[in-house]
């Protein structure tokens, strides 16, 4: 039994695989916090105290929660600890609680296995396939065939750095503005994304993480467990932003499929991933739950084996 817990600027989460015979791995249990650890952040400076707390109360959950079932407990975390002035300290602050040493990926390394993770078990057909992780503070692409990786990239802009630089995106100033601060984002981060426009042409695009399975629950209507392996269009992708954009807050919240600690900072998620589709030029995608934590876990594992 192993388990990693995973620090996102937007959300933290576990997931806990008992290893099987012939290198498979089987799911046991999968929890997520939306903790914000990246609130306010930006491109530099140091974590809000708040926002610490919330963080480190959710890592001391989720580690219970590993060792009661007899796991290996890992800790790793992404782009708000990459830009975090104070970063070693909480990392030592986190080390404390798992028992083992907090690993801050480099935006490469994420994306390299978000692109395992959300491949293992899919077909060897020889599609280039591109995999796709809009985080909160960072966005990832990586692109290969039959889960042999060509390229990667990760950029710095997710869903809560737009927010944050584009607040009436965030349900406060419904209608006209959030319509116009959407069209202001959509320049500023095509702009950003613009390395990703390198790795088309794709045959097919897996979405992983919070922002697209959310979207995706919110077009259908369905929750967020329910979505994985379900295809979107851009079309329908940017259907459900304009939706979200005419909204105040609180009725976002109310809608079925939406993760209530998501809905300010959707909108703003569903424009890096529309952007991000547009670059790779992909009509469509299909929603994958498997993504960076099963891939980390999967290559731990090959490390031990050899």
């Amino acid at each position: 039994m192993r388990a990693v817990v995973s620090l996102g600027t937007n959300t933290a989460r576990l997931l806990v695989v008992r290893d099987l015979p012939g290198g498979e791995v089987a799911p046991v249990e999968h929890r997520q916090i939306g903790t914000r650890l990246g609130e306010g952040l930006r491109d530099s400076g140091a974590l809000a105290a708040a926002a610490a707390y919330r963080t480190l109360a959710a890592v001391a959950e989720f580690a219970e929660v590993g060792r009661a079932l007899g796991a290996s407990l890992s800790c790793i975390a992404t782009s708000a600890l990459r830009r975090a002035s104070d970063a070693a300290d909480f990392a030592a602050r986190v080390s404390e609680i798992v028992g083992e040493p907090l690993r801050v990926l480099p935006g490469d390394v994420e994306a390299r296995l978000s692109f395992l993770g959300a491949t293992h078990g899919a077909p060897h057909d020889g599609t280039r396939t591109a995999v796709v992780d809009v985080g909160g503070g960072s966005t990832e692409c990586a692109v290969g065939r039959d889960r042999t990786l060509e390229a990667a990239r990760s950029v710095e802009i997710g869903s809560v750095r737009v927010a944050e630089r584009f607040p009436a995106l965030c349900g406060a100033e419904p209608g006209a503005p959030a319509r116009a601060a959407a069209a202001a984002a959509r320049v500023e981060i095509a702009a950003a994304l613009e390395p990703f426009a390198d790795l088309a042409p794709v045959e097919r695009v897996r979405c992983v993480a919070g922002t697209a399975l959310t979207l995706g629950a919110v077009f259908y209507g369905k929750d967020v467990d329910e979505v994985s392996g379900v295809a979107l269009s851009r079309g329908d992708l940017d259907a459900t932003i304009n939706r979200l954009l005419e909204l105040p807050l609180a009725p976002r919240r109310g809608l079925p499929g939406m993760l209530p600690q998501r809905a300010d900072i959707l909108p703003a998620g569903g424009l890096v991933l529309s952007e991000t589709l547009r670059l790779l030029d992909a009509k469509t995608c299909v929603l994958e739950a498997n993504d960076l934590l099963l891939g980390f876990l999967l290559t731990e594992r090959s490390a031990k084996a050899d």
